[in-house]
């Protein structure tokens, strides 16, 4: 799937090395190595297709081969906002239902639907920092502590917005998550 992706015309310019969007990174494990992964910016792909009305899509899909043809995919957006009410949830489904509609079962479904490939997992991240927690921590425990505090309050409500429509993709049933950057990390799954 990787050399599907990264040989195919119409993604090559669409490639990246880095998952970084409106001032927000997710980290890739840098024991991950380059040919084990691709990153699609895929706001960037429907933005080149200079139509009337582009489509609303998520900011980067992210494949990792975790080896005998199965892989692991990563559908992030990301959303630089300083209050949780700008997460406009509405748009924010809306842009995984048309990923998950349009750009992979409907234009790269003969990569991504393809049965020869088996998906150890479908992974569905809004990735922002609407706390203003970033950078606020010498050590991950002190992140752990306040993320706890904070998720028994506030994000309760954007988890609960995000939580309550499922997806569906090569018969896996998933769900949008909420993460503080720079998390998820990219990385493998083992068997």
């Amino acid at each position: 799937m990787i050399h599907q992706i990264k040989t195919n015309r119409k993604l090559i310019p669409y490639l990246c090395k880095e998952i970084e969007d409106e001032g927000m990174v997710v980290e890739i494990d840098d024991t991950l190595a380059e040919e084990k992964y691709a990153v699609i910016k895929v706001d960037a792909f429907y933005n080149g297709l200079h139509l009337s009305i582009v489509p609303k899509s998520i900011d980067f899909l992210v494949a990792v081969d975790c080896e005998c043809h199965a892989y692991l995919l990563y559908l992030i957006e990301l959303k630089n906002v300083k209050n949780p009410k700008f997460l406009i949830m509405k748009d924010i489904h809306e842009k995984f239902e048309n990923t998950i509609r349009d750009f992979l079962t409907e234009r790269f479904g003969e990569i991504f639907l393809n049965d020869k490939y088996k998906y150890k997992d479908i992974r569905l991240y809004l990735v922002s920092d609407a706390y203003g927690l970033k950078g606020r921590f010498q050590n991950f425990a002190q992140y752990q502590a306040l993320s706890e505090k904070i998720n028994k309050r506030d994000s309760l409500k954007i988890e609960l917005a995000l939580g309550g429509k499922l997806y569906k993709f090569k018969n896996k049933v998933v769900k949008i998550q909420y993460e503080l950057p720079p998390n998820p990390v990219i990385r493998r799954i083992c068997t």
